[in-house]
């Protein structure tokens, strides 16, 4: 299910079931304590279950590279990956770092190269951080698979399914270095088998080898859930920052019902192991991730617990990485715009004072989703731009360098755009968009750098 779909799908929840959404068991792990200033507790391994294949889990170092921002961060992108689509059908096309139209649909639901099982459900999404290497990474959560493409020929190289027999449902792929990556897995497995070697559990970050591909290991992430009864982990987007990976957790019970405080999980690579955690008091449900290199400050997203009072826990944060443990510094709480529910899905920053954050609109279209410049330091949100609609506005990229914010606008009551907003006196302005599927006519909805 879509980032987009499952907030369509908790606004609709006390019409439907709580079938619909799939039983994933209960959660019988307890965290390590967390202390009240939503610090990182070091605890490098309790409740860990680092399972590894017959060959180990992958020993591969992090590339040089990743000490401060990241690896996926240390190359300047050639340009925009656009995942488009309609929640039925999707198609992939490339942009340049400008906004013009190189690929139009190169990959899409219907293609199907020989030696391919799959090809892209109506439910994909990319990577959190620019992958290593200049291969895209493709993450198709109803297939549970990832594919990986050539950004120049489109052509599709390799395919792993990361379901290992149940719908795990991956949300995000971290590239740590040619030969490992973690791929972040939402979902739990209810009947998993008791061979350890066939990573069917869930609830985990699973490490793979991208140039085979095959899966090595995985890091069990169920006694990191929040507290809570039968609150799941949830394990949502995750990148590499400062030597570490942080992985953020929806936190929530299987019907639904019930969700944690918002939590970060912090992995070290070196080891696979997770090492801490950041609780963010006054949050939850907390998903997109954005990483501040030159002020050192991880973003987080959160649109709160699912109810009458969603707005209480609706916010976009900020974590200081700068210091021993990280602490949360900021938060901008769905108060500061009227009461509007920032979207999980969107998050990314030119700095500190400017900070671009999407506020869900409703199904009457009345507000629609809007695009806000944030100051994490105690300015007053500007609203950039208002979609024709609720629920349209998806990922948003920010181009630091070129003092630039790029946004997927999948409305279908207008025509749908990527959209620029360029930095200038201090204010964001709109200055291109770029139909990014004219073959298909799907709206764009994921964005990221290549």
């Amino acid at each position: 299910m879509n980032c987009r779909l499952e907030t369509v799908g908790r606004f609709f929840l006390a019409l439907v079931v709580a079938s619909t959404f799939g039983a994933c068991g209960s959660n019988t792990g307890s965290p390590p304590p967390v202390d009240a200033n939503a610090s990182v507790n070091i605890d490098a391994g309790a409740g860990v279950d680092v399972t590894a294949a017959e060959a180990g889990p992958s020993t591969a170092a992090v590339d040089a590279s990743s000490n401060e921002a990241g690896a996926s961060q240390s190359v300047a992108p050639n340009g925009i990956v656009v995942v488009n689509s309609d929640y039925q059908s999707s198609s992939v096309s490339f942009l340049d770092r400008d906004g013009n139209l190189l690929k139009d649909g190169c990959f899409n639901s219907g293609s199907g190269p020989q030696g391919f099982t799959m090809t892209l459900s109506g439910d994909v999404v990319l990577p959190s951080q620019q992958t290593i290497g200049g291969d895209v990474v493709i993450v198709d959560r109803q297939n549970a698979a990832l594919t990986w493409l050539d950004p120049v020929t489109c052509t599709p190289l390799r395919q792993l399914a990361v379901g290992t027999g149940f719908a795990s449902n991956p949300h995000d792929v971290v590239m740590l270095s040619a030969s490992k990556a973690y791929v972040s897995r939402f979902e739990e497995n209810a009947k998993p088998t008791p061979a350890p070697g066939d990573f069917d559990e869930g609830d985990d970050l699973l490490i793979v080898d991208p140039s085979q591909p095959k899966i090595l290991g995985r890091i069990d992430l169920k006694a990191y859930a929040p507290a809570g009864a039968n609150i799941l982990p949830r394990a949502d987007r995750a990148l590499l920052a400062e030597g570490k990976v942080f992985v953020s957790l929806n936190g929530i019970t299987a019907d639904y019902g019930s969700y944690g405080v918002g939590r970060i999980v912090v992995v070290d690579p070196t080891l696979d192991q997770v090492v801490g955690t950041i609780d963010i008091a006054g949050a939850k449900d907390c998903g997109a991730l954005s990483y501040l290199a030159a002020e050192r400050k991880l973003l987080v997203a959160c649109d709160g617990a699912y109810g009458p009072e969603q707005a209480d826990t609706s916010a976009i944060v900020a974590i200081d990485l700068s210091v021993a443990p990280p602490v949360v510094v900021s938060l901008v709480g769905a108060t500061a715009v009227g009461g509007l529910l920032f979207s999980n899905s969107s998050v990314a920053a030119l700095s500190e004072n400017n900070v671009a954050a999407v506020t869900l609109g409703d199904l009457s279209n009345s507000p629609p989703d809007r695009l806000w410049s944030l100051s994490m330091t105690g300015g007053q949100p500007v609203k950039v731009f208002d979609s024709a609609e609720g629920f349209s506005l998806g990922a948003v990229l920010a181009d630091v360098d070129r003092g630039r914010i790029v946004v997927a606008d999948g409305t279908t009551t207008s025509a749908a755009f990527v959209r620029m907003f360029d930095l200038v006196a201090g204010t964001l302005s709109a200055t291109k968009t770029t139909n990014a599927d004219p073959s298909h006519n799907l709206p764009p909805r994921g964005l990221a750098w290549y």
